[in-house]
């Protein structure tokens, strides 16, 4: 039910980071594009693109293979059979029916390594920003 209620903020969030990251590209590339230290902006921006799709994976799995209100049709929809989930669990997200699981196997992979990337990116974004600012001034 996450994807519902957050999924058109959570997509204009993802977009526009995308957006930001293609014009600081852009921006970038038309100067140059010479190697130099990352800048805040950039990891900012790739934070929130990570942080956000993980959340959109994940609600959207959730959407499609948790039991929700009838549990019986998410295993009629996805495998054919009209029983209730043998098990279901939502961290790792998996949902069994008939000993089979319906989660595809690639969702928890993805939303575990978004999430570690958008933790490096913001756990570096201090960092980065002490060192851009402390090169900017004359010494």
């Amino acid at each position: 039910m996450l994807f519902v209620l957050f999924a058109l903020p959570a997509a204009l969030v993802l977009a526009a980071t995308v957006i930001g990251l293609v014009a600081h590209a852009v921006r970038r590339l038309r100067e140059g594009g010479r190697p130099r230290l990352a800048s805040p902006r950039p990891l900012a921006l790739g934070t929130g693109f990570a942080a956000t799709s993980a959340f959109l994976i994940f609600s959207h799995a959730d959407l499609l293979y948790s039991p929700g209100m009838y549990g019986d049709k998410t295993c009629m929809a996805r495998m054919g059979v009209r029983d209730y989930p043998d098990s279901h669990s939502y961290f790792p997200l998996s949902t069994v029916c008939g000993g089979v699981e319906i989660v595809p196997i690639w969702v928890n992979p993805a939303v575990v390594a978004l999430l570690a990337l958008a933790a490096v990116t913001l756990a570096a974004l201090p960092f980065a920003y002490v060192v851009r600012h402390s090169s900017a001034r004359p010494a």
